[in-house]
């Protein structure tokens, strides 16, 4: 009787876990991970006076492939090779929802925020696309952001794109 009791509660917190899926960025069926690559973008915490905020880098297209709400996608699962990613620096701005879709939008396009990398995927690994903002003043006022620049890295922490590679190379 007692198993039977229980069932329902392990239903329950089940229900609510999370569980997050990459997005697949590759055509044809299923795949195993160790036949495709995995690319996320970093997270990064700013705070204010009074609040704290997540930035993320987001990845808008792999190749031809343009990823649908791409806000809403922390992984991409890839074919290996040389791959094109367009990715964008993405502002949380909290409390401020009037502004946060037009900023979305103009960081996914603006070519200061975002930005093409190539790149050789392997087959089986997992790679982190990392920014730096970089601002004419302080940085603690987002309307002096000059510029983002990204780079990538491997799960061991090694560079296969250089910040050089993935750097904005408009006026300065």
């Amino acid at each position: 009787m007692r198993r039977v009791s229980v069932f329902p509660l392990f239903l329950l917190l089940i229900s609510c876990s999370v569980i997050d899926i990459p997005y697949p960025a590759y055509d044809g069926e299923g795949r195993s991970r160790d036949e495709l690559a995995l690319v996320r973008g970093e997270y990064y915490y700013r705070k204010d006076w009074l609040n704290s905020y997540v930035d993320a880098v987001r990845v808008q297209r792999v190749d031809q492939r343009v990823i649908e709400n791409s806000r809403a996608w922390d992984e991409v699962l890839m074919q290996p090779g040389m791959r094109e990613i367009e990715v964008y620096y993405s502002w949380d701005l909290g409390a401020r929802i009037g502004l946060a879709p037009a900023i979305a939008n103009y960081a996914s396009n603006s070519e200061n925020l975002s930005r093409t990398l190539r790149f050789n995927a392997e087959a089986g690994k997992e790679y982190a696309i990392k920014a730096a903002p970089v601002f004419s003043a302080s940085p603690g006022d987002l309307t002096t952001l000059s510029y983002v620049d990204f780079w990538i890295e491997d799960s061991r922490g090694r560079v296969v794109l250089t910040r050089e590679e993935g750097r904005f190379r408009g006026e300065r």
